[in-house]
């Protein structure tokens, strides 16, 4: 007994001894530090942008009217030219062969004619005095109608050999910019056959598309668009690829009739006054609309926000400093930074650097940076301005077929 209670005060006391050398646990991790912006408000101009496409306001395909061949171009092509001008010369002997023996068939039938209309003329007295029969005189009255028949035929026919004459000189039915010719002297034309084509490019036509959405927004204003008052406003302007702005705005705005059931968008077009013919078709550019000041805009950096699935979302630095993801609803973008639509208020903090170490929920350490200004978009001819890209419809309905797309400058959600 004596033995084991001695065993037992030995074993006590090694795991005493080794408890007192055991080290404490190492004392946990900062936070870690992110850096965020707290959102304030702005006055901002609201503005809108849309993809365009140019085009003249007036596109004629050029066609000869009468086969045969070409003899000559004869105006310089890409070159502005008046309504008339002589365009391509068509090989013209055959139509005047064919116009020389029409005014012969004209002239035999006039002559046949004066001699039905003599004969009636000689036959009428002899009828009373029983010198003609009446069959006689009727047969005459008969070949006097048949000669005025023959006349008008042959005057057809002559009138439409001269019109195919006269078709041999193409000429350009309306005063604008000529394309490159698409056929050279020597080839045989015929009225299937597109020669040139031939635009009226002051004003020029701007065609883009808008969504259901957007519609409904703007209805009430793009059914009154060209009133006097809204076009002395000016809602429209065009912004060029290179950046510039154009220095003339919409004096006209066609709003198609129906929404397009397989794309969920209405086609607008709007045309600018183009002097100097400087735009011409096939450029492409921006329509920019302008809807007003807003005095208390809420803007949120491009990069603090995140896209996922066709919808975005940005990271709250909350009051007890713990993340919070949050679902935002955005408009235009000034600048560098987006208009809030819904989601966000005044006075919150939003990530902007750091996300890739923080989880939803975790508590970090936040570094503030100057919040984002509306200045940037002061200056239209520099500044980028556009909302986040509206949901395509799909080959589903309008509602349940579309997908969304990232917005510019914003990130791909992990």
């Amino acid at each position: 007994m004596r033995r084991t209670a001695t065993s037992i005060r030995i074993l006590t006391t090694l795991a005493a001894g080794l408890c007192a050398c055991k080290k404490p646990p190492p004392p946990a991790p900062p936070p870690p530090t992110v850096r965020a912006v707290e959102l304030t408000t702005h006055s901002i101009e609201r503005t809108h942008e849309w993809l365009a496409t140019l085009d003249g306001s007036t596109n004629a395909e050029i066609r000869p009217r009468v086969e045969g061949y070409i003899q000559s171009v004869d105006y310089h092509e890409g070159s502005f030219v008046k309504e008339g001008t002589l365009l391509f010369t068509i090989d013209k002997r055959p139509l005047e062969a064919a116009a020389l023996k029409a005014r012969g068939d004209y002239e035999t039938a006039v002559a046949q004619l004066n001699k039905a209309r003599a004969d009636v003329a000689r036959y009428a007295p002899l009828l009373p005095q029983h010198a003609i029969s009446r069959e006689e005189f009727e047969n005459a009255r008969a070949s006097e109608r048949v000669g005025l028949a023959n006349v008008h035929a042959a005057r057809g026919t002559l009138e439409s050999v001269l019109l195919n004459l006269n078709w041999a000189s193409v000429r350009s039915p309306i005063a604008g910019i000529a394309g490159i010719a698409q056929t050279r002297v020597g080839t045989l034309a015929n009225p299937n056959q597109v020669l040139t084509v031939v635009s009226t490019v002051d004003p020029i036509r701007a065609s883009f598309a808008i969504s259901e959405r957007e519609y409904l927004r703007y209805a009430e204003l793009l059914n009154q668009i060209n009133n006097p008052q809204s076009q002395a406003r000016g809602y429209l302007e065009l912004l060029l690829i290179d950046g510039r702005v154009h220095p003339y705005r919409a004096g006209k705005v066609i709003v198609n009739r129906q929404v397009d059931p397989s794309t969920g968008t209405l086609t607008l077009q709007a045309l600018f006054p183009n002097p100097g013919n400087i735009l011409r078709p096939g450029l492409f550019s921006k329509v920019r609309s302008h809807e007003g000041q807003e005095a208390d805009a809420v803007l949120v950096p491009e990069r603090a926000v995140q896209e996922l699935q066709g919808s975005y979302r940005v990271s709250v630095v909350g009051p007890d400093q713990r993340v919070q993801v949050r679902p935002v609803q955005l408009g235009p973008l000034l600048g560098h930074s987006y208009v809030v639509e819904s989601g966000l208020r005044a006075g919150e903090r939003v990530i902007v650097e750091g996300l890739e170490n923080v989880q939803p929920g975790a508590k970090v350490n936040v570094q503030l940076l100057p919040a984002p200004q509306a200045s940037a978009a002061a200056d239209p001819g520099t500044a980028a301005t556009t909302d986040p890209p509206e949901p395509v419809a799909g080959p589903a309905g309008p509602e349940s077929r579309r997908q969304g797309r990232t917005a510019p400058g914003a990130r791909k959600a992990r």
